[in-house]
């Protein structure tokens, strides 16, 4: 039961949902079943402090003490209550989207031919949407399907409808246009994304109408990320970003912040350091404004980048509050080590290299390889700059082991052997002797993979 997709789904919820689902099965209106609410109760006590108690015979003989183990029969048991956690987690989404209740209220109303209460909860369902301050696809959409019901309603109603102009026609279709234009878009900006990393050729962008701030914002960033010689339109499509974030809901949010977070990426990878200030100003407003937020956590991955563009731009007052504020909403299991190799980061970047050769010695990673690689490389470049001559052999060979073992890095693995080979010709080099350095950094320079290639161009000289 350890790897079940059962226990997957329960490892997923915070403890309030936990909560949440524990009222749900021991309501009889939604689990009828005996057993499902006992099973959950000691997968729930267990799941963090004794997971051994998860095995399938362990939790056998915890609910059917003194009975033989019958692994259908508990089988059967983990379908009823994975079946009742998914049911949970429907209700769940459903509850979080009050523009959706109340739609779904009205279709229930007109269905049952309840006129007066129908136009009652439609000017209800009216007054949350128009309430709301997000003006994105989901609720144009909202809009479309309620102006829908009115629609329906009114026509079960033929006798009063006079002409079209009883219709919300023209209210449906707005909506309806600018729901289409706002998924065209933004999925259409994903596209170019995979289509830069992939090298395939941009299409002609569609067109629109531009008239609302969002399909404004899709179509200048589209623009951009299709042609990245387009500045003026990321610009544009930055600003409407900042005007105009409250308009989208997270996940949406955080889509626009990441595509233009990825076009000041590939700008600075091309050379254009300027926009490593512009991504750095994104990521600063996306955590204030928590679009890049995940589930109500920051990813250690959004966590380094962040820090990394601050530490580009010498804003290290920033980035040492950002990393002391910020390391609660990074994952529990991952914290400790993801705060410790950006705060090394930090120091190295000052350069405070014994603070960072400490904090590097005692971290524990875990098993995060690309975090281990890039500590190891950060240890290097210590080393050899101090010219800790032993400490550094023992790293080189310590480092291509733990290289030859990893499975899971792809390219990285080329990148980093060429770092460590190069570094040892380095150490053999002998000193003053330029005609050897000048052979060894046009090695590099013809070397496609080398990590830390900028440092190790500069040792050569």
């Amino acid at each position: 039961m350890k790897n079940s997709t059962l226990l997957q789904y329960i490892e997923k919820l915070n403890p309030g949902e936990r909560r949440e689902l524990h009222r749900w099965l021991a309501s009889p209106f939604f689990n009828r079943r005996a057993g499902v609410l006992a099973l959950y109760e000691h997968i729930d006590r267990h799941l963090a402090v004794q997971p051994e108690q998860l095995r399938k015979e362990a939790a056998f003989a915890a609910l059917f003490p003194g009975e033989r183990f019958d692994d259908r029969r508990l089988n059967h048991l983990m379908s009823w209550l994975l079946a009742q956690v998914r049911d949970f987690l429907c209700w769940q989404e459903g509850q979080s989207d009050e523009g959706a209740q109340g739609l779904l209220r009205c279709r229930a109303l007109r269905r049952r031919g309840l006129d007066e209460a129908f136009e009652k909860e439609y000017e209800l369902a009216r007054q949350t949407l128009d309430r709301q301050p997000w003006r994105d696809e989901h609720w144009h959409h909202l809009q479309h399907q309620l102006f829908r019901e009115k629609y329906e309603h009114a026509s079960l109603q033929s006798r009063r409808v006079r002409s079209t102009a009883d219709l919300p026609l023209a209210d449906m279709a707005a909506h309806a246009e600018a729901a289409n234009a706002l998924n065209r878009l933004r999925y259409a900006c994903s596209t170019e994304v995979l289509r830069a990393v992939s090298g395939e050729r941009s299409g002609t962008p569609p067109a629109g109408s531009g008239t609302p701030p969002a399909i404004d914002l899709y179509e200048n960033l589209l623009r951009a990320l299709r042609d990245p010689a387009d500045e003026p339109a990321f610009f544009q499509a930055k600003s409407l970003l900042e005007q105009h974030w409250q308009q989208f809901r997270d996940s949406e949010r955080r889509d626009l912040y990441l595509l233009s977070l990825n076009f000041c990426i590939r700008k600075t990878n091309s050379g254009q350091r300027q926009f490593m200030r512009e991504a750095f100003e994104l990521y600063r407003s996306g955590l204030e404004n928590r679009a890049l937020f995940e589930n109500g956590a920051l990813s250690r991955f959004t966590y380094k980048n962040a820090a990394t563009a601050g530490l580009a731009l010498f804003e290290f007052g920033w980035v040492r509050q950002f990393l002391e504020d910020y390391k609660i909403h990074l994952p529990a299991r991952e914290r400790h080590g993801v705060y410790t190799y950006n705060l090394a980061s930090y120091y190295f970047r000052l350069p405070d290299y014994e603070q960072a050769m400490q904090l590097l010695r005692d971290a524990d990673f875990g098993d995060d390889a690309h975090t281990h690689l890039d500590a190891r490389a950060m240890l290097l470049r210590i080393y050899f700059e101090r010219g800790y001559q032993d400490a550094l052999e023992s790293l080189l060979d310590s480092f291509q082991t733990y290289l030859r073992r990893q499975k899971d890095i792809g390219y990285q693995r080329d990148n980093y052997l060429n770092l460590l080979r190069f570094v040892r010709k380095l150490l053999r080099l002998p000193p003053g002797d330029a005609p050897a350095r000048l052979a060894l950094r046009r090695e590099v320079e013809a070397t496609a993979a080398v990590a830390e290639r900028g440092w190790v161009l500069e040792q050569c000289g």
